[in-house]
């Protein structure tokens, strides 16, 4: 009689448990793998989610003005998931500041934030390096090395003066000095470094501008 009240309390027991469980809600939640970001730096964001639906995860990145990206849908298939954005951070495209990230599944939500900081780390776009991979034998000529300096200048991703009128403030640039293209191009040195040769030679008027 004892043992058939002990099977009664564990059966008992089996169907409380599940019903709580067809009860429980889906969790979701989403973190960034930093909480602040440097430029050059890939933003990484990792979805936890305690079932999977089928459904796409929708999500937004919100700047400190306000403006909101158009939602990013993400397809996962497994509970934990971690995504890594496939281009780094750019002066050109993110302000500094605190960007919050909205997202949903399933019909619950979720958010995050993280900054972004000028640290003085130099990242510079891909479109920049297509200029001199494209160019002969990744060497530039001195007009386009000028227009590239002006350009990397222009967007604050180099430090250095700024002029609008090139004609009248002509870019003299050592001939050597366009071997570090090369080296930038071919991968061996870092956007830091290339950058950093750059603005350090115009500090100490090696290179006017």
């Amino acid at each position: 009689m004892a043992s058939s009240k002990i099977i009664q309390a564990i059966l008992l027991g089996i169907l409380v448990i599940g019903i709580q469980q067809s009860f429980a809600s889906p969790s979701f939640t989403l973190t960034t793998s930093k909480q602040i970001y440097e430029y050059g730096d890939y933003l990484a964001i990792n979805f936890q989610v305690s079932e999977i639906t089928g459904d796409q995860i929708l999500l937004q990145i919100i700047d400190s003005a306000g403006n909101s990206s158009s939602p990013i849908p993400i397809q996962i298939s497994k509970t934990n998931t971690t995504i890594i954005a496939p281009i780094p951070f750019y002066k050109t495209t993110y302000n500094p500041g605190t960007y919050k990230i909205d997202a949903e599944y399933s019909g619950f939500k979720s958010s995050t934030s993280f900054k972004i900081i000028d640290s003085g780390r130099i990242a510079i776009p891909p479109q920049y390096k297509t200029l001199v991979t494209s160019s002969p034998n990744h060497i530039l000529d001195t007009k386009d090395y000028a227009a590239l300096i002006q350009e990397l200048i222009h967007f604050d991703i180099i430090k250095g003066p700024n002029h609008n009128d090139q004609k009248t403030n002509p870019i003299n640039i050592p001939s050597w000095l366009k071997g570090n293209a090369k080296l930038w191009a071919d991968g061996s040195i870092t956007d830091n470094e290339f950058g950093q040769s750059i603005q350090y030679l115009i500090q100490k008027g090696i290179v006017s501008v």
